[in-house]
């Protein structure tokens, strides 16, 4: 359970960062079929695969969300800074 909720948080984070659209119900379904076939596949309870299902989609949107936040931080950052010059010398 702790490493789909790993893998779930580093997978959000990278969409969350990359993708500027809502990305994330086609991820979501895609990555419950993926688990739920292969809880399947290994005999987990049917309640173990809910709780796995849920503990995906919801870490997944909390990576999603820090992801965005962390890049929006990070360009809000250089926003204000000059370009470099390729001659060294600033406009500005």
């Amino acid at each position: 359970m702790s490493t789909v909720a790993i893998f779930s948080l580093l997978i959000g984070s990278l969409l969350g960062g990359r993708f500027r659209i809502f990305i994330l119900p086609p991820v979501i379904v895609l990555g419950a079929a993926i688990l739920g076939v292969g809880s399947a596949w290994q005999g987990q309870m049917p309640a173990h695969i809910v709780v796995t299902l849920i503990v995906f989609a919801s870490v997944l949107q909390l990576g999603y969300f820090c992801g965005a936040v962390l890049v929006s931080a990070r360009a809000s950052a250089y926003r204000g800074k000059d370009a470099p010059s390729f001659d060294g010398e600033s406009f500005g």
